[in-house]
């Protein structure tokens, strides 16, 4: 017994020393903001909040009750599964303003059931010279429990791991409960935390996201929306005119989103697409409509969201320029323009044939239709595929392995790589400035700089600002959720409701990008590991060699973990996977549909995809496929530049085909 105690003990304590450190450095920021004018409304609702954390801190003492008199044989399982039940109801009351005021605090409470790799130290141009740091933590906290709980027989050994589950997250839950009441909470806080959760129901919560055994994703939807409906009929009776006119909106679409909820608890049947079109979407521009009233304020450029948004599927509803490294304020058309010329322009190479624009071509989505790119001088091939790059500003890792966090980080990387422009930067500069047209171009783009503002980061600066404009958002479908138009076809209705239902790809492809950068605030993005194998031979399968984002952070939870890119304009962008492994959209699903590596035999230990088969119909896949093809969205794939600088002094320069010529 004192052996199990101390087990109990140490990984207890583990799990904590991450909570807490975290938790320190949050409430700096989190718990600082002046009270605005209006703070009735806002009083109101920190002490409706403080009274439910303690409602959820006595659930969870139950909670851990329930597994001690288990764990003495005392209490069933069906006990403990209902115990459970009632904390993540209560969780989900106070969801929508923990997750906002403290969204570090709230993974340890409700994060996803896997490993988490906390990287200490670590740059991605330095990884030859220095060994990364990084800890690896063990998953917790109400998904957790749930898998644990919900899995059929509970051994000796996992009533003992959800027990120390259970003591740390009442440990987590008592940190918050412990601040809350020292937070001068504003308005301007209540609303935004108000729209978060609208755009997480949306994007996450009916997805079944945080429901890993349970089935609960909508009657859990339903209860997480009902502290919102009430904060906004409590604005409605404080305010007058247009923002009572907006509250009283936002209200009445909340009321029939709860109901429908409640109304249609099916998850596989579940109407998604209307849902989000009819009744949360349009109860977010209600929000944004009320907010600008009351608080009259700007669009914020701290954060990936738009302030102004009025849709999840509004072309402006993330802002680029959050994502840039340097440049994040609005853009200046200079930049994006030289941008644009150094994307085509093979002078950045060593042999000047080949360009950004070789392995990124416009006319294949800024993809180039190859499994593998050929590599410099055609010596073989790279070692990944080559992505699009349309919406690819959105992100917060890129390349395959997620080993840079800009846009601008990236592009020295593929300039200076030996298998793709094999460039030379101080080579690269001296070519540029011996042409005067890029030498003003350069002035134009970088007019706030004195002396030669042609340097190497200004280059980088450039590219990156040029692909951050290649945004792609105007697709049918998000024209027919913004009701511009009714034209959609059945097809892509239902496999709309697919992909955020049944077939699960919304749990990792976020609406809206349907990318891996994670909702409602839009700050990271994932890898996951879904063992891809080598080939799309499906009867015979190996698995693909190439380890991934472990190559770069050696942890074993990311062995095989890959970036979860856009499927925006996937239709154009074949073949797919990091390995170029599948040439066609149906065997993509297919992969999916057999559960990854795992639903093929093959050996994924840290696999984060479910390896259970989905059990889609032959229809069903055509139907996700026409939903991906409604993603289609070419207006940003703007041409390639018909000219490129000239160079007085190198004239055999001023033939170099524009993009390249392989």
């Amino acid at each position: 017994m004192n052996k199990r105690l101390t087990k109990r003990t140490n990984l207890k304590s583990s799990l904590l020393l991450l909570s807490v450190g975290i938790f320190f450095c949050v409430a700096i920021s989190s718990f600082t903001t002046q009270p605005s004018p209006y703070s009735k409304v806002a009083g109101t609702v920190k002490q409706t909040v403080i009274a439910d954390v303690t409602q959820l801190q006595q659930q969870a003492k139950q909670l851990t009750a329930t597994l001690q008199l288990l764990e003495k044989s005392q209490a069933s399982i069906l006990a403990v599964q209902a115990a459970f039940a009632e904390t993540e109801t209560a969780y989900k009351k106070v969801e929508y303003l923990l997750e906002y005021l403290d969204p570090h605090l709230a993974k340890n409470l409700n994060g996803a059931p896997l490993p988490r790799v906390v990287v200490e130290q670590q740059h991605y141009q330095t990884l030859q010279f220095a060994e990364p740091v990084f800890r690896t933590f063990p998953p917790e906290g109400l998904q957790v429990l749930e898998e644990l709980i919900f899995a059929g027989d509970l051994t000796e050994e996992t009533v003992e791991e959800a027990l120390v589950l259970a003591f740390t997250l009442e440990e987590n839950i008592l940190l918050f409960s412990t601040s809350l009441p020292k937070l001068s909470l504003t308005d301007k806080q209540v609303l935004e935390s108000l729209k978060e959760e609208l755009a997480r129901a949306m994007a996450m919560g009916i997805t079944g996201f945080d429901e890993p055994a349970a089935d609960k994703a909508l009657e859990n939807t339903a209860t997480a929306l009902q502290p919102v409906l009430a904060v906004v009929q409590g604005y409605e009776q404080a305010t007058t005119g247009a923002a009572r006119a907006h509250s009283r909106t936002a209200s009445d679409k909340l009321k029939q989103a709860i109901a429908y909820l409640q109304q249609h608890p099916q998850f596989e049947s579940f109407d998604r697409l209307y849902f989000i079109r009819e009744l949360a979407d349009p109860a977010y521009a209600a929000l944004t409509g009320f907010q600008q009233e009351l608080l009259r304020q700007q669009a914020s450029t701290t954060k990936p969201v738009n302030d102004l948004a009025t849709s999840l599927f509004s072309q402006d509803f993330l802002q680029a320029g959050y994502y840039a490294k340097q440049d994040q304020g609005e853009q200046k058309p200079e930049l994006a323009a030289l941008g644009k010329l150094l994307f085509f322009d093979p002078v950045l190479s060593a042999n000047n044939q080949r360009s950004c624009a070789s392995c990124h071509s416009p006319q294949k989505g800024f993809a180039d239709g190859l499994a593998r790119s050929v590599a410099f001088d055609f010596k073989g091939n790279v070692k990944r595929n080559s992505p699009t790059l349309l919406n690819s500003v959105f992100s917060t890792a890129y390349f395959w392995d997620g080993r840079a966090q800009f846009l601008q980080d990236q592009v020295p990387d593929v300039v200076a790589n030996a298998e793709e422009l094999h460039g030379d930067y101080k080579e690269v500069e001296k070519k540029l400035q011996q042409s005067p047209a890029y030498k003003q171009l350069f002035k134009q783009a970088f007019s706030e700089q004195s002396g030669n503002p042609l340097t190497v980061t200004t280059i980088n600066r450039a590219i990156a600002a040029y692909v951050q404009s290649l945004v792609s958002l105007n697709a049918p479908f998000d024209q027919y959720m913004r009701h511009e138009t009714e034209q959609l076809s059945a097809s892509a209705k239902r496999g709309f409701n697919l992909f955020m239902g049944k077939a699960a790809c919304g749990t990792c492809h976020f609406a809206p990008v349907f990318n891996g950068t994670v909702p409602p605030r839009f700050t990271e993005s994932e890898t996951e590991v879904l063992g891809v194998p080598a080939t799309a031979d499906f009867a015979h399968p190996s698995l693909d060699s190439d380890i991934g984002k472990a190559g770069i952070i050696p942890a074993d939870a990311w062995k095989y973990s890959f970036k979860t890119p856009t499927i925006r304009n996937a239709a154009l962008t074949a073949p797919y996977m990091h390995n170029g492994a599948f040439a066609t959209l149906e065997e993509v699903v297919e992969f999916y549909d057999l559960g990854g590596g795992i639903g093929l035999g093959l050996e994924v230990p840290n696999q984060t995809l479910p390896g259970d088969p989905l059990h889609l119909t032959e229809p069903e896949k055509q139907d996700l496929i026409a939903f991906m093809q409604a993603l289609t969205d070419t207006t940003a794939a703007s041409s390639a530049p018909t000219s490129l600088p000239k160079f007085y002094s190198k004239a055999n320069l001023n033939n170099r085909p524009v993009g390249g010529s392989y």
